[in-house]
């Protein structure tokens, strides 16, 4: 932490006398730290050292600075230098995690709305092959780690390759031809990275996962993680799951045309986050951070079963979420 002090106050262009840092919660990417000098507060977000650092932090600085000034409540950079390429100093926002309360639902499911909107400014179509081809590249990686040392828990693999197997079937026989919407968004869209004061977000932060993604697939496991008793922790709850997607915009709702199908089809859908994430997960406890396994490998597989063995309740949920009138 010293050193960290050391590059901060050559930024800050003080003593590192001057500056206390208090660790807060870790990422999977990043460190992050309340860093205080005198009266005022920032927060620090330092990226674990990796080669060519500079250009994509510079690009996710550009990121928040555009989307600041479309009104989403992103991190705001103050100070940046290709000097410490791993470093980042945002603006210090007062604020909790949500809390899984249901007054916090309607606003959360709205940012998500202006933020899908946005990024359809640069959506793409992409053809049914071409997107289950995605998916069943994550069902071969799942596959290649069978019986090797580097899982964690066997009955944790086993249910993870069986969930993907099941999820590629569903999606092979149900989704349409054609008409597959992908938007640019935030692929980390959870409590973690979401402050609240009382009802209202105050910010939307580490953006390092801004990329293309199948809107319905992206809003099913969004929508699926803010209706439970708390994140990933038992079942899905119908009064929130109702509120997050009745709290959606209209205009979002639009690229939905068939509230049917894309009901039919939630449960597979919210699950694809976990698989994707499955094997990132897997190696990141596997690297001595035995202490994350239920958060990041039980809960997670929890969650999808449920899913999938309420397919049909679900499903009804969704859909009478949905439907006009």
């Amino acid at each position: 932490m010293h050193e960290l002090q050391q590059k901060l106050a050559r930024l800050f262009k003080v003593t590192a006398a001057e500056i206390s840092l208090e660790p807060l919660q870790a990422g999977l990417t990043h460190k992050s730290y309340c860093c205080r000098i005198a009266n005022q507060r920032y927060f620090v977000k330092v990226y674990r050292p990796v080669h060519h650092m500079a250009v994509p932090v510079q690009r996710i600085n550009q990121l928040t600075e555009y989307m600041c000034g479309q009104g989403i409540p992103a991190s705001r950079v103050i100070l940046y230098s290709p000097e410490f390429a791993n470093i980042v100093v945002h603006e210090f926002v007062e604020g909790e995690m949500h809390s899984g309360a249901y007054s916090q639902i309607a606003a959360i499911a709205g940012l998500y709305s202006r933020l899908a909107l946005l990024g359809m400014e640069c959506s793409q179509i992409l053809s049914k092959p071409i997107y289950l081809s995605g998916i069943n590249d994550v069902l071969t990686q799942i596959r290649s780690f069978e019986n090797s040392a580097v899982t964690v828990e066997a009955s944790i693999h086993a249910g993870m390759l069986a969930l993907a197997e099941t999820v590629l079937a569903a999606l092979q026989a149900g989704i349409p031809d054609t008409g597959l919407l992908h938007i640019f968004v935030h692929d980390d869209f959870s409590e973690k990275n979401i402050l609240l004061q009382g009802d209202q977000v105050k910010l939307l932060c580490d953006w390092d996962s801004y990329r293309l993604k199948l809107l319905n697939e992206h809003l099913a496991s969004t929508a699926a993680r803010f209706s439970t008793e708390r994140p990933l922790m038992g079942e899905l709850r119908q009064d929130k799951l109702s509120c997050f997607l009745q709290s959606l915009q209209p205009e979002l709702l639009k690229h939905i045309p068939d509230p049917g199908g894309f009901a039919t089809l939630f449960p597979y859908w919210a699950t694809l986050k976990h698989l994707r994430t499955y094997i990132f997960r897997n190696s990141l406890v596997q690297l001595n951070r035995m202490d994350l396994k239920p958060s990041l490998l039980e809960w997670p597989l929890q969650h999808c079963n449920w899913l999938i063995d309420n397919k049909h309740i679900v499903s009804d949920w969704v859909y009478r979420s949905l439907k006009p009138g």
